[in-house]
């Protein structure tokens, strides 16, 4: 596993138990891209990472992410992982998903989550 996958990783750990983006933060380039599945804004840079990494933990009262399978490429790294959350109104919620990371040196220059948005869809009444 890459040194910047690690450090990623225990960041968002970090994140996860500390609702602090900070390490996420430092990790990011100037230039960086970060988008998710169905969201068609992007966040550039540290202070747009901040704000992403924050409305993510913003929507969770708590939250544990295991990384699964990581798999580092030249220039990327893509982690598998599997989160168990609990929302403000208290409802359970588990769900997997796959983070990859472009990597420049020492700083991540993208990210790009896609994960299974149908566990945060309710069942429909009727």
């Amino acid at each position: 596993m890459s040194a910047v996958s690690e450090q990623f990783m225990q960041a968002l750990h970090h994140l996860d138990e500390q609702r602090d983006p900070g390490p996420l933060v430092e990790l990011t380039a100037e230039d960086a891209v970060l988008t998710k599945l169905g969201d068609h804004r992007e966040a550039t840079g540290p202070e747009g990472a901040r704000g992403f990494w924050e409305e993510y933990r913003g929507v969770f009262d708590t939250i544990s992410t295991e990384f699964t399978h990581t798999v580092d490429g030249e220039g990327s790294s893509c982690l598998e992982w599997t989160s168990t959350a609990t929302l403000p109104d208290g409802a359970d919620l588990s769900y997997r998903g796959v983070t990859v990371i472009d990597v420049d040196g020492e700083q991540v220059t993208g990210v790009r989550t896609y994960y299974d948005s149908a566990a945060f869809v309710g069942p429909s009444g009727g």
